[in-house]
């Protein structure tokens, strides 16, 4: 028997499973990472990372708010469909040694109480439930989507309201992920040719 295997994947792997798995019927178009796990070739398990909205990104860390990233998805198939029995290990795999965490000392997920979860595999997994809020939710042609978009605000259509369970998970002290960042080498540097529409000069960040 073929030992499941965490290897990284598409976005569109991810979408596929959500498409067929999630209670939100679907996931984002970008991720700074997209992993799966394999099955005889088949992606029995998908995960998804993004950055936050900004105001999500500032009320966990509001020192340096770009280093925190989001467990956006999170997907398996049914049980009864694939050997995988604990999705808590690949999890804990990629928060361990697939995900950079000098650049991204800050974690963060939701369960989401609306869809019965608890949030059972992230304790399992090492999280820290901090916040907890009851909020609006919205859909563009059936798939949970958020109200705005990079551009101001989208077409999605508020659907009701359900209770999200914010999850941490810190590979510093918190309060200290500039610090952390910066003693990793990790600073600011212009993007050649792109201006903001303030006038501001674009940045990323660059490791010495």
């Amino acid at each position: 028997m073929v030992t499941p295997t965490l290897l990284p994947c598409t976005v569109a792997t991810v979408r596929d499973l959500c498409e067929q798995h999630h209670g939100y019927g679907g996931a984002g178009k970008v991720a700074v990472y997209a992993f799966a796990v394999y099955e005889d070739d088949r992606p029995v398990a998908a995960f998804a990372w993004q950055p936050p909205p900004p105001g999500a990104a500032r009320a966990v860390c509001p020192e340096e708010p770009s280093a925190v990233l989001a467990l956006s998805r999170m997907v398996a198939v049914p049980k009864d469909q694939r050997r995988l029995r604990h999705i808590s290990k690949p999890l804990r795999q990629q928060m361990k040694s697939l995900i950079d965490r000098s650049r991204w000392p800050v974690l963060i997920t939701y369960s989401d109480e609306g869809q019965g979860h608890t949030g059972y595999v992230y304790k399992c997994s090492g999280w820290t439930p901090t916040v907890r809020n009851t909020t609006s939710t919205y859909e563009i042609n059936g798939v949970r989507t958020s109200k705005y978009t990079a551009g101001g605000p989208s077409a999605a259509e508020r659907v009701g309201t359900t209770t999200l369970q914010r999850w941490e998970h810190w590979a510093c002290d918190r309060g200290t992920a500039d610090v952390h960042m910066a003693a990793a080498g990790w600073h600011r540097v212009a993007v050649p040719g792109k201006v903001w529409k303030s006038g501001n000069p674009a940045m990323t960040w660059a490791r010495a």
